[in-house]
């Protein structure tokens, strides 16, 4: 439902390992914060040095700048204040410390740390997985209506939908459903 786009500038800055950690990670993060099913929680990592990408040269302030940042693109409404908004930046700058300049051992170089977050409630629609997407707040009564075809995709070996269904059981109470 969301879309995290993680934007490097230095392409060897994260191993594959450090990747997934963070994307497992702002995944738990979002899911938990807003009631989103993992399933439909995306991350993208982006090098901004791609020598084919004249665009992808950040600028701060005026002057070139190499900088890592992360652009969530959410679903807003009503049932997300601000303030969850600024938790989910504090989460996901945390698990960014603890998974990217911890390792390090000292203080954070300039190329490892998290410069921006960047949340922006621009998602109006989207289809993912077969289906249309809720608002936000609407996940609860999606999941109730979408519930049989989970089901009946995960019976059939969809492996994504089994995940989602297995998910759903072990936190159904949150969304209503026992």
């Amino acid at each position: 439902m969301p879309l995290y786009l993680i934007t490097l500038c230095h392409p060897y800055l994260l191993t594959t390992s450090q990747r997934r950690s963070l994307a497992q990670s702002i995944t738990r993060i979002h899911s938990t914060l807003f009631s989103a099913p993992s399933l439909f929680v995306n991350v993208r990592f982006m090098n901004a040095d791609a020598a084919s990408s004249s665009e992808a040269t950040a600028f701060v302030g005026g002057k070139e700048s190499p900088t890592n940042s992360i652009a969530a693109h959410v679903r807003h409404g009503p049932s997300r204040p601000r303030s969850k908004y600024d938790e989910l930046c504090a989460q996901i700058h945390s698990a960014w410390d603890e998974i990217v300049v911890d390792v390090q051992g000292k203080a954070a170089s300039e190329e490892h740390k998290l410069h921006t977050i960047f949340v922006m409630g621009d998602i109006v629609a989207a289809w993912e997985q077969g289906f249309n997407i809720p608002e936000a707040g609407g996940d609860a009564a999606w999941i109730k209506e979408n519930m049989r075809e989970f089901e009946r995709r995960a019976g059939q070996g969809d492996g994504a939908m089994r995940d989602l269904v297995e998910e759903v059981r072990a936190r159904g109470g949150e969304w209503g459903i026992e």
